[in-house]
């Protein structure tokens, strides 16, 4: 397959007379081949093949190939992993953990070519550091930006940390061909070049707003797109874990953080993000992905259940050029997090463009965001979890969840320092979850 070599162009600003409409909808999975599975060396007979690789923590338009077949790039997260018990750290504290079955697993961009309704990963290019060495998606060590999480394979053993370690979420292509990808470890934002070799690594305090490493674990850089200006748009995927004293932003907060990075200079703006009003607490909120519309709109997936407990999966369109700069934004010695109307500083707005769930989209995780060149297509893919799911079963504990227990040094497990006895099964996810798919929507006016 020879690849088209050029980019898809940068967005160009279109003004709207109206908010556009979807008007047409349609679904294809995405075809993985046994050859770019995740290689699996444990004894569950499950998953004796491997486990199906998602590439669908974001999506990028690339261009067409010369059979006129659609690219998109699809990029995988840290690989297999499932929650896991606490353990017990160098310092005797417990700290929780994370299962990772196939813990060589190296992060990877799929290239998913697209053409008369169906799709299929037709190449791969796996993430390496400076050296030509992969990443893995495993734990970086403490103090380095790390999420407090250790790293287990399903027998229990502990599989340490890597200090390059990496969890991609989000992909933009810069004017020269590299690939800029978002990491929730840290936060960090990652420049690689086009066969995947680390250029150059951003980190609160050091190219990003030194306020991003009070992210939530697991709720880091989610997204990142690049403005027709070259400005780099990072998104944060949830409200800041903020502490004064007592207080806790995560109680208070009503927006997600956007920081705008210049790439030459780089200087930093940082926005909000409004996030919706009917979750039971501003956590639940949880942005998807992010994508250019012109130098100050953008389009952001903002997902989660609400009170009643029902998934929302909504684009949005945002436009932030009114909205004023949070860097250092303070109101009597805190951040705009801890107050529920920001503190009184602007945000940014925002228009619901897209509601998936009223569009037929049925799936948790809506978390790639990319558009056509027509500009009045968008297309939406989700994070299948590699098909992996974990099942705790305890006949002491109705609902008995992996971070209850505390997995001792000679293997068993206790709870408040009592004896249990847990079952931790790994098997496959819903059925609905375990396909990545790619979801087209066909607006009635360009962007």
């Amino acid at each position: 397959m020879k690849i088209a070599k050029t980019l898809i162009a940068a967005a160009v600003a279109v003004s709207a007379a109206h908010c556009a409409q979807a008007v047409e909808t349609s679904f294809t999975d995405v075809a993985v081949a046994p050859n770019f599975y995740v290689p699996y060396e444990g004894k569950n007979p499950l998953f004796k093949d491997g486990f199906v690789t998602g590439f669908g923590s974001a999506l990028a338009y690339y261009g067409k190939d010369s059979d006129g077949s659609l690219l998109f790039y699809g990029l995988t997260d840290r690989g297999p992993n499932a929650d896991g018990p606490l353990v017990h750290g160098k310092d005797g504290k417990a700290q929780s953990a994370k299962y990772f079955p196939s813990p060589k697993f190296a992060p990877e961009i799929g290239i998913i070519k697209y053409k008369d309704g169906k799709a299929e990963i037709v190449k791969t290019i796996t993430l390496k550091n400076a050296d030509g060495t992969p990443i893995t998606g495993l734990p970086i060590p403490q103090g380095t930006g790390s999420t407090g999480e250790a790293a287990l394979d399903d027998e229990n053993r502990l599989m340490g940390y890597d200090v390059n370690g990496q969890d991609p979420e989000g992909l933009a292509f810069d004017k020269n061909g590299d690939m800029w990808i978002s990491d929730e470890y840290g936060p960090f934002l990652t420049r690689f070049d086009k066969d995947g070799v680390l250029q150059e690594k951003l980190a609160p305090g050091q190219g990003i707003p030194e306020i991003f490493k009070h992210r939530t674990p697991n709720r880091g850089a989610e997204g990142v797109t690049i403005l027709p200006d070259g400005t780099l748009a990072l998104m944060e995927q949830s409200v800041l874990n903020l502490k004064h004293g007592d207080q806790k932003s995560g109680k208070t907060a009503s927006f997600c953080r956007l920081a705008l990075i210049d790439p030459v200079t780089r200087k930093v703006k940082t926005v909000g993000y409004p996030i919706n009003t009917d979750y039971k607490k501003p956590g639940d909120a949880k942005l998807g992905d992010i994508l250019a519309v012109n130098n100050h709109e953008v389009l952001i997936i903002e997902q989660g259940k609400d009170k009643d407990k029902k998934m929302q999966n909504r684009i949005y369109r945002v436009d932030f050029s009114k909205a004023d700069d949070l860097t250092d934004a303070q109101k009597d010695g805190l951040e705009p997090e801890f107050f529920k109307d920001a503190g009184g500083f602007r945000l940014a707005k925002k228009t619901l463009l897209v509601d998936l769930r009223k569009l037929g989209w049925d799936i948790e995780k809506a978390e790639g965001l990319t558009m056509l060149p027509d500009r009045n297509t968008l297309v939406v893919t989700n994070d299948n979890d590699f098909g992996l799911e974990l099942d705790v079963s305890d006949p002491e504990r109705e609902k008995a969840k992996p971070g209850d227990y505390t997995l001792e040094d000679d293997g068993s497990y206790t709870v408040d320092g009592k004896k249990a006895n847990p079952k931790f099964d790994f098997g496959r996810n819903a059925p609905e979850e375990q396909v990545q798919k790619l979801m087209f929507i066909k607006l009635d006016s360009r962007l």
